[in-house]
């Protein structure tokens, strides 16, 4: 009961601080956290406006995973750098935004009609959507240039690349520069930050402009790295995800390298308000899927869910598929309780190394000394089996309020996206979306897309679906 209580709360608290008004997706899953979480509230159900088909479906930069690891031993791999599966796109003021991966180009669509407005090409893919700020798109291609173009006409204001050379090589069936921009662009207050990285055994750059005037603040010169995927970023640091190696961490004022979270990988993760980072193992194992929390001033997870497709997170909440359930979760209380679990589990795991030892020691003693010297082994020895019990009972009660934790549970479809529009959960699935009120997990609504629906975005009173086909869908308010 006190589980639904503050889910409910946490929606009314979200009515209450104006969830109707109309919001911008002005960058890739919303904002540089990478939440997917909107503050504006939809209303369902929701009715088809149009649908953009794209003749051709987006050519990603890396074909999928390897079907067999022999150097760990693992099989039925899913792929690390799924980036660019669907044309995802971005939100402002009446429009969207999209870069595409087949004709080299950002598009700008009406919202309304979709009808479009203008196009600007570049010399390569454009692998993830432009990030809208103050009447300007900022983007990378797969020609190793950094774009910032006006959002009236699409008209190029600067480019900047961070390698010197302009050399070109083949992959794909295209033309690539060895340093291109799959990235995005980060942009964060007065600067615009991008990553030029492909293959570890040439250089890497991440790279801080002057979002105005496209100067270079800083080029940071790195090597032995793959930045591919979103950029994120909290108050102070650039996160870098690299698909298969553990994700990179940067001063965001010097570009200087921070010491990461080991056990890290894929290109999936986002930052939680309190700037934890959630992300997938870099090693993956053939039992299934794990989604984890970390912090990143620390080593290793701090909370792990094993078998779980898609997380997300608002606030204290969170909201996870696992198999084929979708589910609410406390977070806050449930990271609370398992750290304890995992505290009192060490300790009784050293006093356990403890009292073999005692006992050992007891049981090789003269009978002559096990009347001195034995009473004070036995008492030390239940003083331990005494600990040893009220620790394990203690762990059995925080077990059973872990349970607890979680709240509604529904099947659900495996969702490609999860996002949060004010009290609404979108799930893109194979050939659907479906709509859950947050609160109780009913569901408020379906749509039927072709392909798997990889991009999610709610924006003024519309949702916007990208699927692996390439075709994009607006669904709208009745």
């Amino acid at each position: 009961m006190i589980f639904r209580i503050a889910i409910l709360e946490l929606v009314m608290s979200c009515l209450a601080a104006g969830i109707a008004q109309a919001e911008d997706w002005p960058t890739y899953r919303h904002d540089n956290r990478r939440s997917a979480v909107t503050q504006e509230k939809a209303n369902v159900p929701l009715s088809l406006s149009w649908v953009r088909r794209s003749p051709v479906s987006p050519l990603m930069a890396w074909s999928g995973p390897a079907k067999w690891d022999a150097y760990s031993g693992n099989k039925d791999l899913q792929s690390m750098r799924n980036f660019d599966p669907a044309f995802f796109v971005t939100a402002s003021e009446g429009a969207i935004y999209f870069g595409s991966s087949v004709d080299n180009a950002v598009h700008c669509l009406n919202a309304r009609t979709g009808m479009e407005r203008w196009v600007t090409f570049t010399g390569g893919a454009v692998r993830l959507p432009p990030t809208i700020d103050q009447g300007k798109a900022y983007f990378g291609s797969d020609d190793g240039y950094a774009y910032c173009i006006d959002l009236k006409e699409g008209r190029e204001l600067w480019k900047f690349r961070a390698a010197k050379s302009a050399r070109l090589i083949p992959s794909n069936g295209k033309l690539i520069s060895p340093w291109p921009v799959r990235s995005g662009v980060l942009v964060k207050g007065s600067n615009a930050y991008f990553a030029a990285s492909l293959l570890p055994w040439e250089h890497s750059y991440l790279c801080s402009l002057n979002k105005d005037t496209g100067t270079a603040i800083y080029v940071s010169d790195n090597t032995n790295m793959t930045m591919q995927g979103a950029l994120l970023s909290s108050s102070t640091t650039i996160y870098a995800p690299q698909g298969r190696s553990v994700p990179l961490l940067f001063d965001a004022s010097s570009g200087k390298s921070l010491k990461g979270v080991s056990g890290m990988g894929g290109t999936f993760c986002l930052l939680t308000e309190d700037e934890l980072l959630v992300g997938i193992p870099q090693n993956q194992k053939a039992s299934g899927n794990v989604i984890q929390i970390a912090d990143p001033s620390g080593t290793e997870a701090m909370l792990q869910f094993h078998g779980a497709d898609r997380l997300l997170i608002v606030g204290e909440m969170a909201f996870i598929h696992q198999g084929k359930v979708l589910k609410s979760l406390n977070r806050a209380e449930y990271g609370r309780l398992q750290t304890k679990i995992v505290t009192l589990t060490g300790q009784v795991k050293g006093m356990t190394g403890e009292l073999g030892r005692l006992r050992k020691s007891f049981n090789v003693l003269p009978a002559a000394k096990k009347q001195s010297e034995g009473k004070s082994a036995k008492t030390k020895i239940l003083q331990l089996e005494g600990l040893m019990k009220a620790s394990r009972v203690e762990i059995s009660t925080l077990s059973k309020a872990v349970t607890k934790c979680f709240g509604w549970e529904i099947r659900s479809p495996a969702p490609y996206e999860l996002i949060f529009a004010g009290g609404v959960l979108f799930i893109g699935g194979n050939g659907i979306v479906i709509a859950y009120d947050a609160g109780t997990g009913e569901e408020l609504w379906s749509g039927n897309v072709e392909g798997h629906a990889y991009g999610l975005v709610f924006s003024r009173g519309r949702l916007f679906v990208s699927t692996s086909r390439g075709h994009i869908y607006s669904f709208s308010e009745k």
